[in-house]
């Protein structure tokens, strides 16, 4: 009985395109399998396409690629994706592994829609939840000893404090962009071929190289966070949060966001540069600046390993990490369901400031 080959990197993408980013599947797909050039490079992509069914399942190695044909169609089933990742354990082991999620961004809790998640339906679109898919992987991470270096979002606008938080368990690092994504992205060929030549490199190189890989015009910016630093949070961001409280909250006035270069609306949802709206909020709060200043400073040196900014970003003002701003009492009920918002104390700052 021959032994099961150990690859040194395993990289699995998911890749929901069954709505308007369909027409780059193959190019991507192409530029994954050109870029393999080593045996001990793997990239598995589990992919959808407008309107078609089923979905398919590429394995791509060195010099071929064997693609299959499933027997499901919903690319936005946190069921289906754990038994994607299911499937990769029992067929494939790796010393360091990858999860890259391709796909629009969606509201707060969402990525990476399926628009016919049923055939011949009028179900409508469906999401995938973030919640839901860090349990997935939760429980897969530990099923291959806790070897996921890295957590790629590779959607809209996921780089907040609330999708870092929610993933800080599930690999030692996320990548994200805190604004629009281009598409199809060209890092994939130069990171495979980086990486079949260096395969000892780390889940926070192997980010700082898609970074330095991918095209001007792809992105705005992208961040990194450590997630053992993200795990420490609470410690950091509660305190600033109850000097705000402890202040003159009722003079914040959460409609003035609107007019802020720092502030951008994606979906249904507005966001704000973290450190920019705690920034203002402890100004016209007239809250002491110790506590801020002390969660800049875990924010900028410990939390966030990498912030990269475009050349041609269309947001300057940015800083790695924006936090959501709900709009309405009914708009923060909605959200608190998700753990970030108690555990951050999210809905003690908002819930005084809302109107309504």
């Amino acid at each position: 009985m021959s032994e099961t080959k150990i690859y040194d990197w395993i990289l699995l993408y998911w890749m929901p395109y069954d709505n308007n980013l369909s027409p780059f599947r193959s190019t991507i797909l192409k530029m994954l399998a050109k870029g393999v050039q080593s045996e001990n490079i793997l990239v598995l992509v589990q992919s959808d396409i407008f309107k078609q069914d089923p979905l398919s399942r590429s394995i791509i190695t060195k010099d071929n690629v064997d693609t299959q044909q499933l027997n499901a169609t919903n690319s936005a089933s946190e069921e289906i994706f754990a038994e994607y990742l299911n499937w990769t354990k029992a067929q494939f082991s790796g010393k360091k592994w990858a999860i890259i999620f391709l796909g629009h961004g969606g509201n707060l809790d969402e990525i990476s829609p399926d628009v016919h998640p049923v055939p011949d339906s009028s179900a409508g679109t469906q999401w995938m939840n973030i919640e839901k898919l860090n349990k997935v992987i939760l429980d897969f991470n530990k099923k291959i000893d806790g070897q996921i270096e890295l957590i790629f979002l590779q959607n809209c606008c996921k780089g907040t404090i609330e999708a870092h938080y929610t993933f800080r368990h599930a690999a030692k690092y996320t990548l994200s962009s805190q604004t629009p994504l281009g598409a199809p992205n060209f890092y994939y060929e130069s990171l495979l071929q980086f990486l079949g030549q260096h395969p000892a490199i780390s889940g926070s190189e192997l980010t700082e190289k898609i970074m330095e890989f991918e095209d001007s015009g792809m992105y705005n910016s992208y961040t990194v966070t450590n997630n053992a630093a993200v795990c420490n949070l609470p410690l950091k961001i509660n305190p600033l949060i109850e000097s705000i409280l402890s202040s003159n909250i009722k003079n914040i006035q959460i409609s003035e966001l609107s007019g802020k270069s720092w502030s951008y609306l994606y979906m249904d949802d507005r966001f704000a540069d973290v450190i920019s709206f705690f920034k203002w909020v402890v100004t016209q709060s007239s809250t002491d600046h110790q506590k801020l200043d002390v969660f800049i400073n875990f924010l900028t040196k410990e939390m966030i390993h990498k912030f990269q900014e475009s050349p041609k970003t269309k947001y300057p003002n940015l800083t790695g990490l924006s936090l959501c701003i709900p709009s309405s009492k009914k708009q923060l009920d909605k959200y608190k369901y998700l753990k970030v918002f108690s555990d951050l104390k999210l809905v003690e700052l908002f819930d005084p400031i809302l109107r309504n």
